[in-house]
């Protein structure tokens, strides 16, 4: 996986951590950076963390591979939240793709009736933060470069180039609190 960590400061002065992660393809390796991320924001607690990231993350809970359900107990433990709320929907793909036997790795490739079972149909992508520092206005996702997501849709296509449906959130930013990072029910344990 990559790990890219950015301390910025908006227009107004008010300071972020900005992280950006893409998993290993099995997403074992979510949960340990996930857990190195949200270490370093806590010693940067003025920073409100954003942390947007491919988390490789998997529809159905299988061995060797990491769900989406066991991640989102993850991050809430941590304080977090995501653009999809504290318990994500696992059928809300963010990827449905087939290697074709023109592309390397021939042991994934699937005939076109076979996508739906060897395709990667998964909801993989996230942004998190804490409850305390932003509120949700929209998420969107997008497969086909106009602003929409079509179900069921394989991609990349000719007009949509990647394998990941573009992922867009508006958070408000919510007024500092004396412990942003922490959600109210965690700071009476």
């Amino acid at each position: 996986g990559d790990l890219f960590v950015l301390q910025v400061d908006d227009t107004l002065g008010r300071p972020y951590l900005l992280a950006s992660f893409h998993g290993d393809t099995n997403g074992l390796a979510t949960i340990p950076v996930l857990e190195a991320v949200t270490a370093l924001a806590a010693r940067m607690p003025e920073r409100r963390l954003i942390f947007g990231l491919d988390a490789n993350t998997y529809e159905h809970e299988a061995p060797g591979k990491q769900d989406v359900l066991g991640f989102a107990r993850a991050y809430v433990a941590k304080g977090l939240t995501s653009c999809w709320g504290d318990t994500p929907d696992p059928t809300n793909h963010t990827t449905y793709n087939a290697r074709t036997y023109l592309q390397a790795q021939l042991q994934k490739a699937a005939k076109q009736s076979e996508t739906a079972a060897k395709g990667d149909k998964n909801p993989k992508d996230f942004l998190l933060f804490s409850p305390a520092s932003f509120t949700v206005r929209s998420t969107t996702k997008d497969n086909t470069g106009e602003r929409r997501y079509v179900e069921d849709m394989v991609f990349p296509t000719l007009q949509f180039p990647s394998d990941h449906g573009v992922l867009s959130t508006t958070l408000e930013v919510q007024p500092p609190r004396l412990s942003r990072y922490l959600r109210p029910s965690l700071l009476h344990r």
